[in-house]
Parts: C-alpha cells; structure tokens; sequence
C-alpha cells in the first residue's frame, strides 16, 4: 500500500490564521512528509469558500514540487469543468519538469451549485465538460502536435511545451455514483474514492472492477485510493481532544455541501469512539488496526489522509504525521 497525506489549505473563522502564515505552515508539513517516507502528498480544490480551502493547485503543487525530492504530488481532486484543458496541461507540464516525474492529476466533476455560479458554467454540463476536458487534456500532455473539436473548445494542431516528464501523466477519476465510476474504467483511469463509508466503496469498488472487465481491461494494472481524517497520539484520550473539533468541522461542511448538491449522504452510524464516519483517531496501533480491517473489506491500493485538519495547529499535526510515519507507516507499507 502507497501511503500519503492531504493538504486543503483551510482557514475556518474559529481558528482562523494569516494566511501566509498558514500557507507557510502548510508547505512546510507537506515537506516534512517527504522527509518522513511518506509516498503521497494530495492537494484538494474548492472554490468561492468561506474558509478559504484551496481554489489554486497547480500553483501549490509547483511550491511543493520545488521543495521536495521524492514524494509524489497529486490532485485529489482538481474540478475538471472550471479548466481550459490546454492551459492546465500546460500547468501540469511544468509542474512534472519542476518535479521531475512525480505528478498525479486527480480530476472530478464537481458538485457545489455556488461554484458552477461563480464561474458562470451551468452546473448541468459539469458530465459533459469533465468528459470532454478528460479528452483534451490527455491529448495535451503527449509530447506530439494534437487537434480537437468538441463541444465547449477547438484546438487546432496545438502542441504543449516543454512536455511533461512522465509519459504518460497518471490520471485519477473521482466519483460518487456508478456512472462516472464506469466511464473511469472505460477510459483507463485510476480510481479514487470520495469518502471512507465502506458501504460505500465497497459499492463503488465492485462496480469499478466490474467496469474495468467488461472493457477488457486487467484490474491488476489500475490503483485505487482511499481517503480518511486520522490522528494518533499515544494517549488516545489526548488524540480524541485534540482533533475531533477539527474533525467534525470538516466532516459537517462536506455533509452540508453535499446535502445542498442533492449528492450522495454518508450516514451510516457512527464510529466506535463516536466520532464520524471516516474519522480514525486513537493510539496508533488502534489507528493502524482500523485501516487494515478497512483494507480487508476493500482492497485499497492507495491510503491517504487528513491530519493537518482544518484550524489544528500545525505542530500538533506534524507531531501525529511523525506518531504515525514511525508506528503506523511501516504495518501500511506492508499491506
């Protein structure tokens, strides 16, 4: 299993920072997780949010890319209708040269109505946008001339340069209803779930898989990856006082954003410790336990999480990824 850690760049109103100070802290926490062992660092886009939570990842990834010698940085995940495809490959591009070939680009959909009204997109082309941008995009990042004429942009023997390292970039799809999820396997893309309801992506993993059969494709060859908030400490009392207001923040904003969205609601009951779903805190080997039961069910290839929580302070962050790069790290890595 590849193990990694998410970064938002969120500045609730409670807790709220400057914001180059959070922005320091923040790039300063992803560099430690590349000298930590970490294999991932995931960056995760919204737009127009009260709490500032990041609309600008290439710009953040080229800081990261520059800052670090071997974690791969990733998109997890970036809203594919808000783009050009031809410049975000060209943002791309430089972005694997910066870091030599360790780029992931996770696009999604979307789903907030007041991000589709702040760019002026109806929010019922989002499908067909990320489609068509998907189809772009890939055309962009090859190293060879390319023309194309779509729906919502023409291009015309169009050629990206310099041309990103890896050939081809790793592209991961995003979803939360079996559509997308079929389309992904389809196309060939790599899969990342939108929440850690395992009712939920065992659902959505059999009908990846299914997918990725009935196009002929080996699901040996795609990666899929899971996503939770973790924070361990070795007194699991002082985990759980530390981080669960962060955590049920985080998990409240998502819960109203989808409701308003009409999307799909993780309720399942909540966890042991009474925290909510997708919420592991405790000592870590409580922590690692959880995720490798969670591992049993669903055969992640791929975990990453939250610890920089929105308004945690930075050093006790960075205290739980170093708690869980010693204790917890290895027994993932093993997996």
């Amino acid at each position: 299993m590849r193990v990694g850690t998410v970064i938002g760049f969120q500045n609730p109103a409670a807790w709220r920072q400057g914001w180059t100070d959070l922005y320091a802290a923040t790039l300063d926490f992803a560099v430690r997780a590349d000298t930590l062992g970490y294999d991932e660092v995931w960056l995760t886009e919204h737009h127009f949010a009260e709490d500032g939570y990041c609309p600008a990842l290439m710009p953040v990834a080229a800081a990261i890319a520059a800052r670090t010698r071997r974690i791969r940085i990733g998109t997890k995940v970036l809203l594919m209708p808000f783009h050009n495809p031809v410049r975000l490959a060209e943002d791309a591009a430089v972005v694997d040269v910066i870091s030599n070939g360790r780029l992931d680009l996770g696009v999604a959909a979307g789903y907030r109505h007041e991000e589709f009204a702040g760019f002026g997109i109806p929010r019922e082309e989002r499908a067909a946008r990320t489609r068509e941008g998907l189809e772009v995009l890939e055309l962009a990042l090859r190293d060879a001339p390319f023309s194309f004429t779509g729906r919502f942009g023409s291009y015309s023997n169009a050629r990206v340069t310099p041309p990103a390292v890896q050939q081809p970039v790793p592209i991961w799809v995003g979803g939360r209803s079996p559509g997308p999820l079929r389309r992904a396997a389809e196309a060939g893309y790599h899969l990342q779930f939108a929440d850690f309801d395992l009712d939920l992506c065992a659902a959505d993993h059999a009908v990846y898989i299914d997918a990725l059969r009935a196009a002929g494709r080996d699901p040996a060859a795609y990666e899929i990856a899971a996503v939770a908030s973790v924070f361990v400490d070795e007194d699991p009392a002082r985990a759980r006082a530390l981080a669960e207001p962060h955590m049920r923040y985080q998990q409240q904003m998502y819960q109203r954003w989808f409701a308003a969205a009409g999307d799909r609601i993780s309720e399942p009951e909540a966890n042991v410790a009474g925290l909510p779903p997708g919420c592991l805190v405790g000592s870590p080997e409580e922590v690692l336990e959880q995720i490798l039961a969670a591992h049993r069910r669903v055969p992640f290839t791929h975990f990453s999480f939250w610890t920089l929580l929105p308004g945690l302070a930075p050093v006790a962050a960075t205290a739980s990824l170093e708690l869980f790069a010693a204790k917890v790290l290895p027994g993932l890595h093993a997996a």
